[in-house]
């Protein structure tokens, strides 16, 4: 009766965006602290289709970059230098 359930079902509904997500995001590190979340999606954007940028400021220069499609992802991982207002990114 557990597996029929509502939570259940969403918390698998859930697990499966999660998996999709990480396949289609990178950890993106080492840029100025004051970077506009504008500048790296423009950034990103050239690895396929539209980016979208979650950045936490306070704890560090780091952000979260998502895609459209896993092949994107794979362009920008497997790109050697990622520079970014004169600084050098460090892409995962």
């Amino acid at each position: 009766s557990h597996l029929a359930g509502k939570r259940h079902r969403r918390g698998g509904c859930l697990r499966a965006e999660r998996r999709s997500q990480e396949q289609r995001s990178l950890f993106v590190r080492g840029g100025p602290r004051d970077t506009d979340p504008a500048r790296l999606r423009q950034h990103f954007r050239a690895f396929g289709g539209g980016a979208t940028v979650v950045m936490d400021k306070e704890k560090g220069a780091f952000a979260i970059v998502g895609g459209r499609d896993p092949a994107g992802r794979q362009r920008a991982l497997d790109e050697p230098r990622h520079l970014l207002g004169g600084r050098r990114l460090r892409v995962r």
